[in-house]
This record gives structure tokens, C-alpha cells and sequence, in this order.
């Protein structure tokens, strides 16, 4: 494959990357909740992690300490995340979600799961197979 055709179909692989990306913000992340792409990031890295310390998350999210407490302060004025103190050691502040945020990141994972099945309805199982193993074999270049 020349050079030409390689940097042409990285062109058009940037191109629908950044549809999808659109595309799948419009459809399931609710605007009400007034909660940005980031956010719902960090949410849901904090519902499987169940409690982090801004360090651990900045961490996690390949982001800034302070980038991370500039969203987590965002987000506990809108009673989505609580900072709790460590019982044993004062010095140490966890973040956790608040139990508003529970049921709204249930619904927003449940969409995303549905839009997820109906755009890959009609790749087979080889095709979706070859898909994912793609995907984690791009990751693993993170």
C-alpha cells in the first residue's frame, strides 16, 4: 500500500471517528442532565470503581490533577459526586457518586448499550469479532 493510500484511509478512518463521536453524543447523552462527554467519562469511571482519589482518577482519565478537580467540582454542585474524608486518615479525600447520579448513569449506559446493538445489527458475528479485536488493538497503542 503506497504512502498516498495509507494517509487517504486515515483520512476517511479520522472522518468517521469523529461522526460516530457526534453521532453518538446526540444520542444518548441527555441534555437535561447538563453533564458533558467528559463527565459522563469520569461518572462512569467512579461507578465501576465505586470510590478514587482525584490523583487515582486524574490518573485513569490520562488527565491533570487539576483538570480532574475543576470537573469533580462541577459535578458535586450538580449533587452527582460527594467528596468524603478517610476515616482513618484525614489527609485523604474520596470521591464517590452521589445516589442522584446512580439511576441517571444506569439509564445513559442502557441507551448507549441499545445504540451500540442497533448499529452493529447487521455485521455478523466474524465481522463484529474482526471490529472489536481492531478496536482493542488500537487501544493497547494508548
Amino acid at each position: 500500500m503506497s504512502d498516498m493510500s495509507r494517509a487517504s484511509k486515515l483520512e476517511e478512518l479520522d472522518r468517521v471517528f469523529s461522526e460516530m463521536a457526534r453521532f453518538f453524543i446526540s444520542q444518548w447523552l441527555i441534555e437535561e442532565q447538563e453533564i458533558s462527554p467528559k463527565q459522563f467519562i469520569l461518572l462512569r469511571v467512579l461507578l465501576e470503581v465505586k470510590r478514587s482519589t482525584v490523583s487515582d482518577l486524574a490518573s485513569i482519565l490520562r488527565q491533570s490533577n487539576s483538570a480532574t478537580t475543576i470537573a469533580l467540582n462541577r459535578l458535586v454542585k450538580a449533587s452527582f459526586v460527594e467528596r468524603v474524608r478517610d476515616e482513618e486518615d484525614r489527609r485523604v479525600v474520596w470521591v464517590t457518586l452521589a445516589p442522584k447520579a446512580i439511576p441517571m448513569m444506569e439509564e445513559l449506559l442502557e441507551r448507549r448499550r441499545c445504540l451500540v446493538k442497533n448499529l452493529t445489527e447487521h455485521l455478523t458475528d466474524e465481522e463484529l469479532d474482526n471490529f472489536t479485536y481492531c478496536l482493542e488493538k488500537m487501544k493497547q497503542s494508548m
